[in-house]
């Protein structure tokens, strides 16, 4: 489906899982949405009642290639076709083995349609491929609501940024949004900030004080890191959730309160339910709503989009339907690096380069000021890369760089480089460059 000639849906095959063998044997489920859990939690899309089998045990969801299994950290693993696997795209007939259970693969006999935004914004979280306006239509839709959401995904790939677009969006937009990082707070002080205090509860608390959650009354309050609360803290959290009230440290008067909660963490926190590190029940009352938000990694076509947005200050006086594309293809390579620390260290490595240059190129005329961000660029970012790594990201900028001088010809190119075309050749497959 389009809308003014951008697609606004995506459609993907039915899937449905059938267990043939084992204890669950007829159990089936239909993939809803754009997700299907199977484990042994009652909780899950296809419960397996397998003592082998994981309470959360594997996910399948839709993306723009397929439908991607992925197996979430089980004890014993997930068995493709014989062959164990932590992530696959399925097909039709695919046996799926797990503890003494076997489920079947069954896809086709019609497609499902995926919402997707038109837009490649939501909030200040930016993204145009398909896996992020995916996320932001789930989001938009989201943020609508009074549910509480949870928000999964490593390190740096965002979700502060989208837990904020969440509170713009929502009718609460008007009022307080608190952040509280979980992990930041001493554990002996972490009760009082969440919940205040009384004068005299303990040594230190000379006045009456409120906590995020009375701060919070009325808004949103973002739980950072809520995989590291303590076991000690969590059923506290959970009666504030389900009653509204909290109670301050030394008072006995519950006080309540008016909280939509949204909660972030970049632990899986169904493993953490597993292993019984976190309680399953708040994990529950919490998990109304789940949306992951996806590493660099996996939507490497947004990295010349987002580092072009972070380099926009340099060139805030100049035309911005010029600039933007000239931006963009100056970062274009870099969607081809790793990024384990996801945006916040593409965001540092674009930071870097504008830090590094020549303040008086930076001053010049537009030509001037993106030709010295290129070379700066490429100079601190070789400098933070292993030698061979390197040598090998050089050697992909020049060979890209000699082609395009020659207009894609490799005997011409081949001149200009001082080796054989067949050579040539050679270094264009090895770097799998066209």
């Amino acid at each position: 489906m389009t809308l003014d000639g951008r697609a606004v849906g995506m459609r993907v095959p039915k899937l449905t899982l059938e267990v043939i063998a084992g204890p669950s044997t007829g159990a089936r489920a239909e993939l809803a949405g754009h997700e299907l859990i199977v484990g042994s939690d009652p909780s899950n899309t296809l419960v397996i009642d397998d003592p082998r089998v994981s309470r959360f045990h594997l996910r399948v969801a839709a993306d723009d290639l397929g439908l991607l299994l992925r197996d979430r950290g089980s004890a014993n693993g997930t068995f493709i076709n014989g062959l164990r696997c932590r992530e696959v795209y399925l097909h039709d007939g695919a046996r799926i083995d797990l503890g003494e259970s076997t489920l079947v693969a069954r896809v086709g006999g019609g497609e499902d349609e995926i919402e997707l935004s038109g837009d490649d914004r939501f909030g200040h979280a930016i993204g145009r491929s398909l896996v992020m306006r995916r996320l932001f239509a789930a989001a938009r839709r989201a943020a609508s609501t009074a549910a509480t959401v949870v928000l999964l995904g490593e390190t740096g790939t965002g979700k502060d940024v989208l837990a904020r677009a969440i509170h713009d969006a929502s009718p609460r937009a008007a009022a307080p949004y608190i952040v509280f990082d979980c992990g930041a707070v001493a554990p002996t002080l972490i009760e009082s900030a969440l919940f205040g205090h009384v004068r005299g509860a303990f040594t230190g608390a000379d006045a009456d004080r409120p906590g995020v959650f009375e701060w919070a009354s009325g808004g949103t309050l973002f739980l950072d890191e809520i995989g590291e609360l303590g076991r000690d803290l969590q059923p506290k959290l959970l009666r504030a959730l389900e009653t509204g009230t909290v109670t301050r440290v030394g008072a006995t008067a519950p006080i309540p309160v008016d909280v939509r909660i949204v909660a972030a963490t970049n632990r899986d926190l169904r493993a953490e339910v597993e292993r019984g590190e976190f309680r399953a029940d708040l994990y529950y009352r919490l998990a109304v709503i789940v949306l992951e938000v996806p590493a660099l990694r996996e939507r490497r076509e947004d990295v010349p989009l987002l580092a072009s947005h972070f380099a926009t200050d340099l060139f805030g006086d100049a035309d911005p339907a010029r600039v933007r594309p000239a931006l963009e293809e100056i970062f274009a390579h870099l969607r081809h690096h790793p990024w384990p620390g996801n945006v916040r260290e593409l965001r540092n490595v674009v930071e870097r380069a504008a830090a590094m240059a020549d303040p008086q190129a930076l001053r010049g005329d537009l030509t001037l000021r993106l030709g010295e961000l290129r070379e700066s660029l490429g100079r601190t970012l070789h400098a933070r890369l292993p030698l061979d790594q390197a040598r090998a990201e050089f050697d992909r900028e020049y060979l890209r760089d000699v082609l395009a001088a020659h207009q894609g010809s490799i005997p011409h190119a081949a001149v200009a480089a001082g080796v054989h075309p067949k050579s040539l050749e050679r270094l264009l497959r090895r770097y799998k460059l066209r």
